[in-house]
This record gives C-alpha cells, sequence and structure tokens, in this order.
C-alpha cells in the first residue's frame, strides 16, 4: 500500500484513499498516528461510526510501518 513519508505526517498532514471496496484514513495527532477504516461506499462522516475500525500506532518511522500493515490487514477484510 503506497502512502506518503513520515515527514509527510509529521508534518501535521492528513491523508485518504482507496482501494476498490476499502476506505482509510491517517491522522497525526501529537505523537499519535490514528488509523481509520471502513468499507465503502460512503465517506468517513457518511459512514455509521460503529463500522469504522481504528487504531493508533506511534508518531514514528516504525509507526507508520505499522500503520501500513494494519491498513493492508483490514484492506483484506474489508474489501472481500
Amino acid at each position: 500500500m503506497e502512502l506518503p513519508n513520515f515527514h509527510y505526517f509529521r508534518s501535521k498532514n492528513m491523508f485518504s484513499g482507496s482501494l476498490g471496496g476499502f476506505r482509510y484514513r491517517l491522522e497525526p495527532d501529537g505523537e499519535l498516528l490514528r488509523g481509520i477504516a471502513w468499507a465503502g461506499p460512503n465517506c468517513m462522516e457518511c459512514t455509521d461510526p460503529e463500522r469504522l475500525h481504528r487504531e493508533e500506532f506511534p508518531l514514528t518511522e516504525a509507526g507508520l510501518e505499522e500503520a501500513r500493515a494494519w491498513l493492508s490487514r483490514k484492506c483484506a477484510e474489508l474489501d472481500e
């Protein structure tokens, strides 16, 4: 899964994307990187909050790699 580099998130930028019916968003918040994943077709704001999968990672290079792996797993689970 292609994501921006660590500096992009360290600079307080949010990133969202989709793969097929899978939707995701990564948001930096202080020293955390918050991941949100859900099955489409709707945007996050129009999706039932109970259908949103959330996870937090440290805002580090390693944390970004953890987020990438988590998103890949969620993509496989939710885009079936």
